[in-house]
């Protein structure tokens, strides 16, 4: 036995470093073909691009379970416990049972895995052991050489593609574009719905290179005129779109068919309306300790694009944004978006969990005469209710800055 308990897990996790990369998928191909699972015995969906990775998975998810199958869902980062990444039906697994998975993995070689890597082969092992109808993978990064790329999928989803990972993936749309199309395969089906011209044109360029089939969501499918969406903003309803038209695809695959007392119009409206993922324009109402809320995990120019759009869609005008990113991110094209979403206050707080995150002194170097340097997140929401009173305030810039938060307030974490 390799992990006597959970924390011994999580001990080794830590060990191997959240950030360490090793781009091969000789390791994972080992395991998963010692475990016979390099073809998983159930249907398996890939989700690949820049943002709108998570909200289009679980937009993926909610359709399936609204249709009554069993959904694994894989999802990343996670914000207080590896738990969060792997979800049967909405649903995070006991301490006990990752345990047990993990050390199945490292009987079948699970040594040689890198963290992501590990937390990959574990979700590919716990939906066999669940039987689920349908799994859903979120890649982590890029698409050519992602851990989840070496698992045989049924299909891959592409949602927009932009200017992320600059480092890692490339320093143009064209470059990182390439990066994920390696997610394709011959034979395979992919999907997308919203894309810019460049991306777009690198996935028909490289689907048929490789002789995948691309498809384009729009027109295949259509959104019922509902009341309620799980999501918030247009973009949302993109993710929705696409996660529709994607599930249309595997239905034609499989023949699912909705429960007895349900109609395709149900699956829709149902699907649509509880898909839910945590800090994506997430409202928090005022309390005794927190400002009127607004959590939102831009964390790149295309991001905050979307997030300016919701704003305005939504007529929320922030009288201070709480920000912080990471040290690899393009600061001096993100400040002056920042600022642009505020005429109050900028507060900056020093990162507590993460070593890699932009100093909050260097930061503000960036920022105009309106920033305030905090020494912690607590610190500056604190202030940010002081100056906002009953207006709202504004989280955003990285989803690492909402795991320090969410580890203040877990109980946000659910809808």
């Amino acid at each position: 036995m390799f992990f006597a308990t959970y924390e011994d897990f999580e001990a080794h996790l830590l060990k191997l470093g959240l950030f360490h990369m090793d781009l091969a998928h000789s390791r994972i191909d080992a395991v998963l073909e010692e475990a016979e699972l390099k073809r998983p015995d159930y249907p398996a969906v890939q989700v690949v691009g820049t943002n709108g990775k998570g909200s289009t998975s679980s937009f993926l998810s909610a359709f399936g379970q609204a249709t009554g199958l069993t959904v694994g869902l894989y999802t990343s980062p996670h914000f207080v416990t590896p738990r969060e990444r792997i979800l049967i039906n909405g649903q995070m697994l006991d301490e006990e049972e990752w345990c047990d998975v993990a050390n199945d993995v490292m009987e079948c070689g699970g040594e040689t895995l890198t963290y992501f890597e590990l937390l990959t082969v574990m979700a590919v092992f716990f939906f066999s052991d669940y039987e689920v109808d349908l799994a859903i993978f979120e890649a982590g990064l890029g698409g050519t050489h992602d851990a989840t790329s070496a698992i045989e999928r049924d299909l891959v989803v592409f949602t927009p593609i932009g200017l992320d990972h600059v480092d890692v993936l490339g320093h143009s749309i064209e470059d990182i574009a390439r990066d994920k199309a390696g997610a394709m395969r011959k034979g395979l089906t992919a999907i997308t719905h919203v894309q810019e011209q460049s991306a777009m044109s690198v996935l028909k360029e490289e689907a048929k290179n490789i002789g995948a089939i691309l498809l384009k969501a729009e027109g295949t499918v259509t959104l019922p005129q509902t009341s309620r969406i799980g999501l918030t903003g247009q973009h949302q309803k993109d993710n929705a779109l696409l996660a529709l038209g994607a599930f249309r695809q595997l239905v034609d695959m499989y023949g699912w068919t909705p429960a007895d007392i349900m109609d395709w119009d149900d699956v829709k409206e149902i699907g649509i309306a509880d898909a839910w993922i945590a800090g994506r324009f997430q409202h928090i109402a005022a309390t005794d300790s927190l400002p009127n809320l607004y959590l939102d995990g831009a964390h790149n120019v295309p991001a905050f694009d979307v997030l300016t759009a919701t704003l305005k869609e939504t007529g929320t005008e922030p009288a201070a944004i709480i920000f912080g990113c990471m040290e690899n991110k393009d600061i001096e094209t993100l400040a002056p978006k920042v600022q642009s979403l505020t005429k109050g206050a900028i507060l900056l707080p020093q990162f507590v969990q993460m070593n890699r995150a932009e100093p909050a002194a260097r930061l503000a170097e960036q920022f105009d005469d309106r920033t305030q340097v905090c020494e912690s997140l607590q610190d500056a929401l604190t202030r940010s209710k002081e100056i906002a009173g009953d207006k709202p305030v504004l989280l955003c810039g990285s989803l690492y800055l909402l795991a320090e938060f969410f580890a203040l307030y877990p109980e946000f974490l659910q809808r």
